[in-house]
């Protein structure tokens, strides 16, 4: 989250106001902290993310929030952090936002808890898998789970493959299936004539995450840019509307 912060002092139009004229001082500051956050800072980061992150979804795009500014505090920048279902982005998006290792996810999480991945391990998909934004779908993974018996059951509903007619004509039971073919451990798919093709496979040591959309700098950047100007017309907006 990136909180703004404006200094009217160092506005050059503070220092030849009159003391009436300062009166409106706080109601330019909260003005001109929203306008940089929501035309300003919002768009901008807006703009970076749609060029840095590697075919971001819709929804991603649609993450990034801008609050206005009060009298008792600053305006603020940041991704949604709770979302009905799924992962919200202020926490899929860490690792672009500040790099480092990264963690374990639901999926590998499910095929740790059954035994069916060592707790060291992480599990890379094969690109067949990806969709249009470069991940792999919660459908597609919700079968893979199922057909191994480690799909979360919740609400009553039981995602894993059964013995039932409806289950069978799925296949996802026959489909999927954990072992090491050849020197590669992993999760295999079961294909025509006796053949198998990866579709994730393990690696020792967590993946590695370089900084792609440095949040934060991008953002006092902007305001260091634009601040001091938006703090002007916000000040000459003030006095000229004051009553």
């Amino acid at each position: 989250m990136l909180d703004l912060k404006l200094d009217i002092d160092s506005a050059p139009l503070a220092r030849e106001i009159s003391d009436i004229q300062r009166k409106q001082i706080p109601f330019a500051l909260v003005l001109a902290q929203t306008r940089l956050a929501t035309n300003r800072i919002k768009p901008g980061i807006a703009e970076v993310m749609g060029k840095r992150l590697d075919r971001p979804t819709p929804t991603t795009m649609r993450s990034l929030f801008a609050q206005a500014a009060t009298k008792s505090r600053g305006a603020k920048v940041w991704f949604k952090d709770q979302w009905t279902t799924g992962i919200p982005a202020d926490t899929y998006l860490q690792q672009a936002v500040q790099g480092g290792v990264r963690a374990h996810k639901r999926f590998e999480k499910s095929l740790i808890a059954h035994g069916l991945m060592k707790a060291g391990q992480f599990a890379v998909p094969n690109a067949d898998l990806l969709n249009q934004y470069g991940n792999v779908s919660r459908g597609v993974m919700t079968r893979i789970l199922s057909g191994l018996g480690a799909a979360e059951g919740r609400r009553g509903y039981q995602a894993n493959a059964t013995g039932s007619k409806r289950s069978k004509r799925k296949g996802n039971a026959e489909r999927f299936f954990v072992g090491t073919v050849g020197d590669d451990t992993g999760v295999w798919e079961r294909k025509p004539r006796k053949q198998v093709a990866p579709v994730f496979l393990y690696t020792d040591g967590a993946p590695q995450y370089r900084v792609i959309f440095p949040f934060f700098k991008i953002g006092e950047n902007i305001a260091k840019a634009h601040g001091q100007a938006e703090l002007a017309n916000a000040l000459r907006e003030a006095i000229l509307t004051a009553k």
